[in-house]
């Protein structure tokens, strides 16, 4: 069994992918433990699949960690890709992040001390010791700050930041998974507001964070998040 899985959900990321995928390699490589890593494609239009596939090529018949590619015929969402992945995955820990690499994998050494007495570990923007290295624009760090601020008070939850795009869930969470019904960018939200409900260990983490010039969560998709989150508190 591999000692991490990691996944990445990736949607129209030709940009992307191929640093995506390197970096993972090249840090979770340095750290001495067995990994894989898992690309879901969640039913892109463009060349992400086919870099995804030249870089398992270059793989040949050469002893490393395996990476795998798996496609979704037409695009469910980010949630649907991670859920994808983690079913997936056949690591003691998964690992899922962002695909623009908006938190780096290196803040994996941040978490290591922490894997022998917790169930799930996120990466904050918003605890002591976070560093934003590139901020967002102005309208959308308020909005963020707002968003996570409601959830925090409608679903009780005692995060700082629920949507950070890095987290490590050990394998016996992996039910969570399975009953995941938020299949967009409210499924962070669900995963966390589930597994708090059946009493595993999480910890909150400080990481850098950059923000991605191409993110795709837009103010028009707030009222299908709210209403995500209405549905998550009946959960």
């Amino acid at each position: 069994m591999p000692d991490f899985s990691v996944v990445i959900p990736a949607f129209n990321e030709e940009k992307t992918v191929e640093a995506a995928v390197l970096e993972t390699r090249r840090i979770f490589g340095g750290l001495g433990k067995i990994f894989e890593v898992i690309v879901v494609d969640d039913g892109s239009s463009d060349r992400t699949a086919d870099i995804v596939d030249g870089l398992s090529l270059e793989q040949g018949g050469h002893v490393g960690p395996p990476l795998r590619l798996i496609r979704h015929a037409t695009n469910q969402g980010k949630g649907a890709a991670v859920k994808t992945g983690v079913l997936a995955a056949q690591g003691e820990w998964i690992v899922f992040l962002d695909c623009d690499l908006a938190t780096h994998p290196s803040e994996i050494e941040k978490a290591l001390p922490l894997l022998g007495s917790c169930d799930v570990v996120i990466g904050s923007r918003r605890v002591a010791g976070a560093d934003i290295a590139e901020r967002q624009p102005v309208h959308r760090h308020w909005l963020g700050r707002i968003f996570n601020l409601g959830i925090r008070i409608y679903l009780k939850l005692p995060f700082h930041d629920t949507q950070c795009g890095f987290k490590l869930f050990h394998r016996r969470t992996v039910p969570l998974f399975e009953d995941l019904e938020s299949l967009g960018w409210a499924f962070d939200v669900e995963l966390l507001y589930r597994a708090l409900h059946s009493s595993y260990r999480i910890k909150e983490i400080p990481v850098t964070w950059r923000n991605g010039p191409e993110s795709r969560v837009k103010l028009g998709h707030s009222v299908a998040i709210l209403r995500e989150i209405r549905r998550i508190k009946r959960v």
